[in-house]
């Protein structure tokens, strides 16, 4: 699959208006390299990573097409779900643990009131 990133960019300068002197100046680079992005069929990543940023669209969408990507993108996903679920999890103790310690200082904070009590007699 061959996607001509630098066409990708241009479009979605256009549709956000944007132009090649803000897009430099947003990138802050010159107006000549600019250009040089945007007629470019690839990218690095990192520089297209920036791209994505400054322009705040996803450019890879383009190549996730692709068996690796969509492989990759699945694990991750279950990787991810799965943290989600263990995060959860220990939130839900967390907040057991704290509502147990809530009663207990409650508890405690009683028996010192009636302690007090006993002692002003």
């Amino acid at each position: 699959m061959s996607v001509h990133i630098g066409l990708m960019i241009w479009k979605e300068m256009k549709t956000k208006e944007i132009s090649v002197s803000l897009f430099a100046e947003k990138m802050a680079i010159s107006k000549t390299k600019a250009q040089e992005i945007i007629n470019s069929p690839s990218l690095d990543v990192s520089l297209l990573a920036n791209v994505s940023e400054i322009l705040d669209y996803n450019f890879f969408s383009y190549y996730e097409k692709g068996k690796l990507f969509s492989e990759f993108s699945k694990k991750e996903t279950q990787a991810s779900a799965e943290e989600i679920k263990r995060l959860k999890s220990l939130l839900s103790e967390k907040n057991k643990a704290i509502e147990l310690k809530d009663k207990i200082i409650q508890n405690l904070s009683h028996t010192v009131s009636l302690l007090e009590k006993v002692q002003y007699r």
